[in-house]
């Protein structure tokens, strides 16, 4: 018995891609050249920068070094 029938997936996203508008729209901006430029945008917000040193900071030394890298590599 299959947990996840992967042929249902695909035929529920076909269907919502080709009918339905919002979804479209969706993949349209994703494929655009502005979607990749969002982390630039949000990596020069304060409260991101805050928020970033704050898990850096709390975060043991052996899981410090993955997770502010995680956070500033984007």
């Amino acid at each position: 018995m299959e947990l996840v029938p992967t042929d249902k997936i695909l035929e529920i996203t076909l269907d919502y891609l080709a009918y339905d508008k919002e979804v479209r729209e969706l993949v349209v901006h994703i494929q655009s050249e502005e979607f990749p430029k969002i982390h630039k945008i949000v990596d020069r917000l304060m409260e991101y920068k805050e928020v970033s040193a704050f898990i850096c900071m709390r975060k043991p030394q052996s899981d410090r070094e993955n997770i502010c890298s995680l956070l500033t590599v984007v």
